[in-house]
């Protein structure tokens, strides 16, 4: 009854936040969020089924704040900080795991969403299938969806930069929205703010046109700000002495640590190249992962041809990008970077990227624009 009851609130929350998207973007409608979020809780109720049979980390967490009094206990960067968040559902409500799973998923929805709408309003296409465009299909795919779902890192850290890249989207009224962000990440994985701060001091001194010179050189300079504030910060948390994570020896033991973590395909020997491909585009269909494999090999061999027509259409382009999206393609490439240095196996791959993967979707989406044959215009 319980679960039922969780199940009913996030239906009248979602009926309120579809409503709202609806009349402040150009949505195809408002079927299709209710789409995205059929699509989300299909995957939440596979991820559910599929935790009860390997004992998934969303176990351990839910449990901890069963014996633990003191709440305040969980405010710290990195794991602890998801005990935080799920402590006032189970100890104050009295939350049963499965409805504290569901609520969590429903977060991991609006990370979804929200990268959903910064797509919306800054890439027109034209339809593909009936009203839908290549916009709307792209982020039905299922991994994203499949690892946000669940009470964790994922469904937190992909919400935290869904937000943040709401937020920077049309910064000069979102000042909110990113600040919320931006401290989730650092909560939740501080290591990835620090990628995004990077990648928008890069973005932003490279583009010439977008923004305003006062709100450009004020994110610059909060971000570098920030940038050498939160360097410590990092270097603490991954328990490091330097910010080169292609070559740290400290963090090569923790990948190898990572690789006996879970099941799959140890990567952490592999040189940084193919550890960085095997991040992005495996598992495939050689890799022998079972049926969950095969299903993620489909996807990531969509994924391999998305690229292909990143580099192509991007790189004839590259002077009429924005800001914007020269964000988006550094924290890309600075997350990668940062998260297969850690990941220790092909298992654990699959988790880190789908974090990253919707300013993958992105990437591609805008070199869709760029194409002659989409007849209308980007609108930026």
């Amino acid at each position: 009854m319980e679960v039922i009851l969780v199940i009913l609130l996030v239906l009248l929350i979602n009926a309120y936040f579809v409503k709202v998207m609806n009349s402040n973007f150009k949505v195809k409608s408002e079927g299709y969020l209710w789409l995205l979020f059929t699509v989300h809780f299909i995957l939440t109720t596979a991820y559910i089924l599929y935790s009860s049979s390997s004992r998934s980390d969303s176990f351990n967490y839910y449990n901890k704040t069963l014996y633990e009094e003191d709440w305040f206990s969980f405010l710290k960067s990195g794991t602890k900080f998801i005990g935080f968040l799920a402590w006032p559902l189970s100890r104050t409500l009295g939350l049963g795991y499965y409805s504290v799973m569901i609520i969590f998923s429903y977060i991991g929805y609006f990370g979804s969403a929200f990268f959903y709408l910064v797509a919306v309003e800054n890439i027109e296409l034209k339809p593909v299938w009936g009203s839908y465009t290549p916009l709307e299909l792209v982020f039905l795919l299922p991994n994203v969806h499949f690892w946000t779902s669940s009470l964790g890192k994922g469904s937190v850290i992909t919400f935290a930069i869904g937000l943040l890249a709401f937020g920077l989207s049309r910064i000069n009224r979102r000042i909110l929205a990113t600040i919320i962000g931006a401290i989730l990440i650092y909560m939740v994985r501080p290591h990835i703010l620090l990628a995004i701060i990077l990648a928008s001091v890069i973005g932003l001194i490279i583009t010439s046109g977008g923004l305003k010179p006062f709100f450009k050189w004020s994110i610059i300079i909060v971000s570098v700000f920030l940038f050498i504030n939160l360097s410590g910060n990092v270097l603490k948390f991954t328990d490091t002495d330097t910010l080169d994570f292609t070559s740290s020896t400290t963090l090569s033991h923790r990948t190898s640590e990572l690789s006996k973590a879970s099941s799959g395909i140890d990567i952490g020997n592999y040189n940084f190249l193919y550890k960085l491909f095997t991040f992005w585009f495996r598992p495939l269909f050689f890799d022998g992962l079972g049926l969950l494999g095969i299903l993620a090999s489909f996807e990531n061999l969509l994924c391999l041809i998305m690229a292909f027509q990143i580099i192509k259409w991007h790189v004839k382009s590259w002077s009429g990008w924005n800001g914007y999206f020269k964000i988006s393609l550094f924290a890309f490439l600075l997350g990668s970077v940062i998260l297969a240095q850690i990941t220790g196996n092909l298992g654990i791959a699959l988790r880190q990227k789908a974090q990253l993967m919707p300013f993958f979707f992105i990437l591609y989406l805008k070199a869709l624009s760029l194409n002659p044959i989409n007849k209308k215009i980007s609108k930026l």
